[in-house]
């Protein structure tokens, strides 16, 4: 299995001790939210992208390899990615997700090209404070995709507001625990990234599950913050499209 995340890890613990470099990529401000080529220091020119001109948030990212990593994570974000938030009006979060009755997000995605690899999802970090700095734990919500997660699946066919979700779980290489749910048994790369979709969901039953079925491990509960919530796409590989419209909040 190619365990497509660990670039990103790896990226994270760079940044942990540099916070200026978490800007590696151009981004643009759209009221609360900030869309972000979050493009890992990439040299290649392998992502780049543009952004959109209305007041709603959106970007075009470009994607042009053919070598398979984790190229980076252009996304529409609202919150501080390790204390990074240039829309900086913005206070709904670091939020204490015991106080939030509901997170509900609107994510519309497309792709085209040849050889497109990656996945469509929400990045959520958290820590135990607020204090804006570097995750203590990462949940993430997949849609549509043709590849891998981190870890194994440890829970399987969990209905969520009415979609079915597998839970992957395991040790990040950033020094943090990831929790990913993604559709049930709906990941690899054999499959084929569909042109278009969509996963507007309310985010809160998710924290709602893992805090009925995963606090007593420890790693997860409803006392922490949420830092960031991120909508975006992992890019592996491909020469291709890929376009992105968001909107996240909670109360």
């Amino acid at each position: 299995m190619f365990e497509k995340r660990i670039y990103q890890s790896l990226f994270f613990i760079a940044i942990g001790c540099f916070p200026a470099i978490t800007q590696a990529g151009d981004y643009k401000v759209f009221g609360n939210h900030y869309a972000w080529n979050n493009n890992f220091n990439d040299k290649q020119n392998a992502l780049t992208a543009s952004f959109g001109t209305g007041n709603s948030a959106s970007m075009t990212a470009y994607v042009n390899t053919t070598y398979q990593q984790l190229w980076g994570y252009p996304a529409i974000c609202r919150g501080y990615h390790y204390g990074f938030n240039p829309a900086s009006n913005d206070y709904l979060f670091p939020k204490k997700i015991s106080t939030i009755k509901a997170i509900p997000t609107y994510f519309r995605y497309s792709q085209s090209g040849s050889g497109m690899q990656g996945d469509f999802a929400y990045d959520i970090f958290l820590r135990k404070d607020n204090q804006k700095s570097t995750p203590q734990l990462e949940v993430m919500i997949w849609g549509d995709n043709n590849s891998y997660p981190i870890g194994v699946i440890t829970s399987s066919n969990i209905n969520i507001g009415g979609k079915y979700f597998d839970l992957w779980e395991g040790d990040s290489a950033g020094g943090y625990f990831t929790y990913s749910f993604v559709p049930h048994n709906g990941i690899g790369d054999n499959r084929t990234l569909p042109a278009k979709g969509s996963l507007h969901i309310d985010i809160k039953p998710f924290f709602n599950w893992l805090q009925a079925n995963r606090a007593s491990a420890g790693r997860y509960n409803d006392s922490m913050y949420i830092d960031v919530i991120e909508a975006g796409y992992e890019v592996v590989k491909g020469q291709g499209t890929i376009n992105l419209t968001a909107s996240i909040t909670a109360y």
